[in-house]
C-alpha cells in the first residue's frame, strides 16, 4: 500500500462522531461452494449473473431497463449521432478502473497515455482510505465466497430483490465504512437539481442520480451477503480537466435505495422471464 497523506473530508469527520453511538455487530454470511457467482453472457441486452442458483440481472441492467421511453430514445439518438463514442467511453473507463485498482494494491497504475489526464487527481481520493476490504474483488478471506471459482471476478447479489453487481471499492476512512465508485465523464456530475436551461448540469445530475442508486443497490446486496453495512458512499468522477469526490450520506443512500428497489420490482414485472 502507499503511504497516506490525507485531509479527511468533513463528511467523514462528522460521521466518525456519530458512529460512536451507532456501531452495529457485524454478521458474516457464508455461502455454499456451489453458489459461487458466475458471469453470464449478455442476452437481449440484459447482463445476467448466476448466483445462488438464480439468473440475476446486473444493477446497471435494472437501471437501464427501467428508464423512460423518452430517455431510451434519447440514448439511441445520441448513439446514432456519435458512432463509436459509447465504446470509447467504455474502454476509457476500463483503463481508469484498472489503474485505480493497481494503485490501491501498491502497483504501477500503468495508465495508457491517452487516458492519463483522467487518472490525474484520483490518488487524492484513493489516499483517504486507510483500510481496504474490496478493490474490484474481496481483500478479506471471509468474503471469498463472493468470488467466482476462477477467483478472478467477484460480485454481490440479493436473492431477496433479485439483482447482482460488482462494486469498485469498499473500505474505511477513519473507521467510517465507505463504498466508492469510479466514473469517467466528459463533464462533471451534479448532486443538486440544476437551474432551468442548464442542459449540461441536468446531464450531470442524471448521472449522479443513477450512480447513487447503483451504489445504494450494492450496499444492500453486500449487507445481505456479508452483514457488512456501509455508512456512506463516495463517487469519484474523473474528467480530462478535473476530478470530483462526491459523498452521499446514509440518509441520502436510504432514499436512493428505496428508489432502486422500486425500479428493481418494476424490472421484474416488465421482464418476468429474466429470472430463468
Amino acid at each position: 500500500m502507499h503511504s497516506f497523506v490525507r485531509s479527511v473530508p468533513q463528511e467523514i469527520t462528522q460521521k466518525q462522531t456519530m458512529s460512536t453511538t451507532t456501531e452495529t455487530t457485524q454478521e458474516t454470511v457464508t455461502e455454499n461452494q456451489n453458489d459461487k457467482p458466475y458471469r453470464i453472457q449478455t442476452t437481449a441486452g440484459h447482463r445476467k449473473y448466476l448466483c445462488s442458483g438464480l439468473y440475476l440481472p446486473s444493477v446497471t441492467t435494472v437501471l437501464s431497463g427501467t428508464e423512460s421511453e423518452k430517455s431510451k430514445a434519447g440514448l439511441r439518438n445520441w448513439q446514432a449521432n456519435n458512432p463509436g463514442m459509447l465504446e470509447q467511453a467504455a474502454t476509457r473507463g476500463t483503463a481508469v478502473h484498472l489503474a485505480c485498482e493497481n494503485y490501491l494494491r501498491g502497483l504501477d497504475p500503468a495508465i495508457p497515455d491517452e487516458y492519463q489526464s483522467f487518472f490525474n487527481g484520483m490518488d487524492q481520493y484513493l489516499n483517504w482510505f486507510d483500510t481496504l476490504h474490496w478493490s474490484e474483488r474481496p481483500l478479506r478471506p471471509d468474503w471469498n465466497h463472493l468470488r467466482s471459482e476462477d477467483r478472478e471476478v467477484a460480485y454481490v447479489w440479493s436473492t431477496k430483490h433479485l439483482y447482482a453487481g460488482c462494486p469498485d471499492l469498499i473500505g474505511e476512512i477513519g473507521g467510517v465504512k465507505v463504498i466508492a465508485d469510479f466514473k469517467t465523464s466528459n463533464g462533471p456530475y451534479m448532486n443538486r437539481f440544476p437551474e432551468k436551461g442548464d442542459r449540461a448540469g441536468f446531464g450531470g445530475f442524471r448521472k449522479y442520480q443513477k450512480t447513487a442508486q447503483q451504489m445504494a443497490a450494492y450496499r444492500v446486496a453486500l449487507e445481505e451477503r456479508t452483514g457488512f453495512r456501509c455508512d456512506v458512499a463516495l463517487i469519484i468522477v474523473a474528467t480530462e480537466e478535473t476530478t470530483q469526490g462526491i459523498f452521499i450520506d446514509g440518509d441520502q443512500l436510504d432514499l436512493y435505495e428505496s428508489r432502486f428497489l422500486k425500479r428493481c420490482e418494476q424490472f421484474h414485472t416488465m421482464y418476468p422471464d429474466n429470472e430463468n
